[in-house]
């Protein structure tokens, strides 16, 4: 993994900022799409810093509750911060007996142990910044992980109002990259790796610039 590493600071500054955004009118219309994703095991693709306090939002609390991300201080914020959130629901999910995993990996290669092991996959902010291509190949190895009638939950930012100099950061971190798909791409990919759209909505972002994104998506789609 050659890319260059998104510091501690930056991952502390994102989940911070990410929890004071929650309530906004943003925040509220990506995370309802949380509440689709149930069953026992749930597999949280590009997790990012917020993967303990994401399960508050689910639909059910999994028995196997896994994340896997590129960005290896991502994963150890997860393991080492203190912020009284992330302790919070580290705590929740131990006194409920979930088993969790946390791995360093790229969603771009294909994981053979994950085959078939799951009931939910949940990707926020990640499916949306590869070529055509690697989407296709990802949806493929996502649907491969989920168990027949599965459900992946993805949420996507696009439409981005960045400064050139914030989205060669971000490039540089894989946090983002400019390579992104309209939404209907999005819909017809996962149609044609085998999912069922069960829902899907856009919400246009009335004050783009200041917001710095023109568009948040989410689709909810059944494995077939």
């Amino acid at each position: 993994m050659s890319h260059i590493e998104a510091p501690l600071e930056f991952v502390e500054k994102y989940y911070t900022n990410d929890l004071a955004e929650r309530d906004s009118p943003e925040g509220k219309f990506a995370l309802q799409w949380a509440r689709e994703v149930k069953g026992k095991s749930v597999l949280n693709i590009g997790c990012g810093p917020q993967f303990y306090d994401d399960v508050q939002f689910f639909n059910e609390v999994p028995e196997k509750y896994v994340g896997i991300d590129v960005n290896k201080n991502n994963i150890r914020f997860l393991k080492e911060s203190n912020h009284p959130e992330v302790l919070k629901w580290r705590k929740f999910l131990k006194m409920h007996g979930v088993t969790v995993g946390l791995k360093r990996v790229s969603i771009k290669e294909k994981q053979n142990e994950f085959v078939d092991q799951f009931d939910g996959i949940y990707a926020v902010g990640v499916l949306g910044m590869f070529s055509k291509k690697e989407t296709e190949n990802i949806f493929g190895f996502l649907s491969s992980y989920l168990k027949k009638g599965g459900i992946l939950v993805d949420v996507d930012w696009t439409k981005p109002h960045l400064s050139e100099e914030k989205l060669r950061e971000r490039k540089s971190y894989e946090w983002y990259s400019k390579n992104e798909l309209s939404v209907e791409e999005i819909g017809n990919i996962l149609k044609k790796n085998g999912f069922e759209i069960v829902r899907y909505g856009v919400y246009i972002v009335p004050n783009p610039k200041e917001y710095l994104w023109g568009k948040i998506y989410g689709y909810v789609g059944r494995k077939l």
